[in-house]
């Protein structure tokens, strides 16, 4: 992979991980009921995605959702999924649980690759999924007392939902899944505006909602969508970590929601597993680099008549 693509690839997934980092803050914040939440969130994040997909396609916008096909249909539908899990696992356990039970799904990904598409797992991924589960273990053991153990099956459930999201997308390339992230979106408004309470909101209430709804979540669906074409996987992993460290961070720092010793315990036995399968995967697919170009420059220097 040409290092300027992999820079490119550093710079935009970074920023999309960064903007995300203060959202699960912003939807304590809002302090609304998790249907008014996702309805108003995901109306407004998805007609921003898809007015930029118009943009970014010179107008085409229709061609580009009817070239989606059925498999952009169901990343759509996915998204959908991951809008509604997210919001309503942050309802029913702390941010500090939703977010690093959801941090396994680059393991849950592996998994299903290798169930799915038939990719082999090397030893090291088949450690880093023990591991995981007994930093699962660790947190829902904590969650049991705290009744959160809704929240954290919730939480599971999201970053299924993403793993499934992330085989399809490998498998067809070749279409652009961000209009289909911004369809998921509205589907999202769709389904839970029914149920949403619509309760009087203040006006620090709506700031909250429309910055996370109009710039946090668009703009990080985006970048995270377009960022990894240009990285490989385990630097994507490792990137990601940043948002289940500074996520639950600054909602202790600010509105002093404290996670819980069991769950510190088992969420640093996940960042720490995780940040070391994606060191030695990263080291590996960048020794095989090495060797192919190693090999290349042999055959210009040495050509075969």
């Amino acid at each position: 992979m040409p290092t300027d693509n992999r820079a490119k690839g550093t710079l935009i997934t970074l920023a999309g991980v960064l903007m995300f980092a203060p959202d699960a803050l912003l939807v304590r914040l809002t302090a609304i009921d998790a249907a008014t939440l996702v309805a108003g969130r995901d109306l407004l994040a998805g007609a921003i995605v898809l007015a930029w997909c118009s943009w970014a396609s010179g107008g085409r916008l229709a061609h580009e959702l009817a070239s989606l096909s059925r498999w952009g249909l169901a990343v759509a539908v996915l998204q959908a999924l991951n809008s509604i899990l997210f919001i309503f696992s942050l309802q029913h356990t702390t941010v500090a649980n939703a977010l690093l039970v959801f941090s396994t799904a680059p393991l849950l990904t592996a998994v299903l690759a290798w169930t799915v598409l038939r990719e082999g797992l090397p030893a090291s991924t088949w450690a880093a999924i023990a591991a995981s589960s007994v930093g699962l273990a660790v947190i829902v053991s904590g969650s049991i007392g705290a009744g959160h153990v809704l929240g954290d099956a919730l939480a599971l459930a999201n970053a299924l939902t993403v793993a499934l999201s992330y085989i399809i997308i490998r498998r067809h390339r070749d279409v652009s899944m961000v209009p289909a992230m911004g369809l998921g979106l509205l589907m999202a408004a769709a389904v839970t505006a029914p149920f949403a309470g619509y309760p009087p909101m203040s006006s620090m209430q709506w700031l909250w909602l429309g910055i996370g709804g109009g710039v946090i979540l668009p703009a990080a669906l985006i970048l995270l969508t377009i960022g990894p074409r240009y990285l490989p996987a385990p630097e994507v992993a490792m990137l990601s970590l940043m948002e289940a460290v500074l996520g639950p961070l600054l909602v202790w720092l600010v509105l002093a929601e404290h996670p819980g010793l069991r769950t510190i315990a088992g969420g640093g036995i996940i960042v720490l597993v995780l940040f070391l399968h994606s060191a030695v995967r990263l080291w590996s697919d960048r020794e095989v680099e090495a060797k192919a170009r190693a090999v290349e420059a042999l055959a210009e220097r040495h050509p075969i008549a």
